[in-house]
């Protein structure tokens, strides 16, 4: 009797969690789940002129059985609404049956060099749907040539009282003089890797390095894979071509500006008569590192070594900074004195008896060096906020003889 109810009461226990399974399951009358959406990266060129329209496309995975929406908005990256594309921001209603719709953003097309920009648009506020992708990358892809610049800015005068022109270099001819410049290319490695300083460029001559424009010598610092870097720049020197002593040196530019940039013009000996550096010194017309793009520094490196012993003046602008126009940057040498100038304003003065008795070595011959380092001991690396590329952009350089 027992094991009989037992058995009559399993059977009807099995019926009721089948009657509760599809009671759970709702058959035919179960609501539809929501369609889920995503919105995708796109990538294009700005193209040259007048604008372009860059569509994001925005798609669910099935035709909804009611009514979707959602809202988007734009958001700048380092492309800038208003300069470099129109913002948006609205709503997009899905009708029953459809799967797919397009933002259609406007971009700017010009025909200015630059880097690649990339802004964002972000769904939000979603109406029976699942969002499943919110967020798309829209990349500007840039294709064009031209670098952005005038010529304003100080200008030096083409003569001095008790100096006579002995050399120049205009930059007018489009290609460089190589009676006057080498190129010397690398990463420094395997004997001086970072060229001493943990730089992080790779040096080259190609025409996406060193190019001409208007009339100027153009260095340009990039972010891209070369060799072992992720930085590409160039470095000219007149080394074995072009020797200095004493006189006058003009060099008008306009300089480039960021965290971890690092453009210089400077001189090293052509004989190191002393022996290896910093013995036979070194001369420092202009530094500036990138994140103080108003500011500017003279140097001497000499002493016995290994290290250098220096002596380092600066002079800073009142406003702006010295990317904004084209400045000069000057030295005046003669026998035992040297005189650093910014847009003819003397800033620096050394003597020798400012050495204190350690060997003066810059009574000798020395060559030109132009270059544009990215990263190293002194400006730190590139961070988030450095533009690329960045233009070291040469104007001239004028040597003047005393007579």
């Amino acid at each position: 009797m027992y094991a009989y109810i037992n058995k009559l009461t399993g059977a009807a226990l099995l019926s009721l969690v089948m009657v509760s399974a599809c009671k759970k399951s709702g058959g035919d009358n179960a609501p539809d789940p929501h369609p889920n959406l995503t919105v995708e990266d796109v990538t294009l060129f700005e193209g040259n002129g007048g604008t372009t329209t860059f569509n994001v496309q925005v798609t669910l995975d099935r035709e909804p059985k009611n009514p979707v929406s959602v809202k988007y908005a734009t958001a700048d990256g380092t492309a800038k609404a208003g300069e470099d594309y129109t913002a948006l921001n609205g709503t997009l209603q899905f009708a029953a049956g459809e799967r797919s719709k397009i933002i259609a953003l406007t971009v700017v097309a010009d025909d200015i060099k630059e880097g690649d920009d990339m802004l964002t648009v972000t769904l939000s506020d979603p109406s029976n749907v699942v969002l499943v992708r919110s967020q798309a990358t829209v990349t500007i892809r840039n294709d064009d040539t031209k670098v952005p610049f005038n010529n304003n800015g100080y200008d030096a005068p083409t003569s001095y009282a008790g100096f006579t022109l002995a050399w120049s270099n205009e930059f007018n001819s489009g290609a460089l003089d190589a009676t006057a410049w080498s190129n010397q290319d690398g990463d420094g490695c395997p004997s001086m890797c970072g060229w001493g300083n943990n730089e992080l460029e790779y040096y080259t001559g190609r025409p996406q390095n060193l190019f001409f424009q208007d009339g100027k010598l153009i260095i340009e610092a990039n972010k891209e894979q070369f060799g072992t870097r992720n930085y590409t720049s160039s470095k000219i020197l007149t080394s074995g071509k072009k020797m200095f002593k004493y006189g006058r040196i003009d060099i008008r530019a306009k300089l480039p500006k960021g965290k971890g940039i690092w453009p210089a013009f400077w001189m090293m000996p052509q004989a190191s008569v002393y022996g290896g550096w910093p013995t036979s010194g070194e001369i420092d017309i202009m530094e500036m590192v990138g994140h103080e793009p108003n500011r500017t520094h003279g140097t001497i490196h000499y002493g016995p070594g290994p290290a250098s012993t220096q002596i380092s003046r600066s002079t800073t602008l009142s406003t702006g900074t010295l990317a904004d126009e084209f400045h000069v940057y000057s030295l005046e040498w003669k026998q035992d004195q040297i005189k650093w100038y910014l847009d003819g304003n003397l800033f620096s003065t050394v003597n020798k008896a400012d050495l204190n008795g350690v060997l003066y070595p810059f009574n000798e011959e020395f060559f030109l060096i132009f270059n544009l380092a990215v990263g190293g001991n002194w400006p730190g690396s590139p961070d988030a906020s450095t533009y690329f590329p960045q233009w070291l952009i040469v104007d001239y350089v004028r040597y003047y003889q005393g007579i």
